[in-house]
C-alpha cells in the first residue's frame, strides 16, 4: 500500500490515498514519462500532471501487516 503526495510549483498539494481493494497486491503507483507524471490507483484509473508543474513527489509505502 502507499499513499502518493504531490507537491506543485504554486504550493498546492495534490494527494492520492490508498483505498484498498481487494486481492491483496493492488496499490498506488507512480510512473515517470516524457513531461509527465502518471498516479495510478489500485483500480487503474489514471492521474498525469504535467512535470514542470510538480516541485516534488513522496511515495510513503508501508505495510499492513
Amino acid at each position: 500500500m502507499s499513499n502518493i503526495t504531490i507537491k506543485l510549483r504554486d504550493g498546492t498539494m495534490r494527494e492520492f490515498k490508498e483505498a484498498g481493494r481487494p486481492g491483496g497486491s493492488y496499490a498506488n503507483s507512480v510512473s515517470y514519462e516524457i513531461g509527465f507524471v502518471v498516479v495510478t490507483d489500485e483500480w487503474g484509473a489514471r492521474t498525469a500532471i504535467p512535470s514542470g508543474d510538480i516541485a516534488e513527489v513522496n511515495v510513503a509505502a508501508y505495510r499492513t501487516w
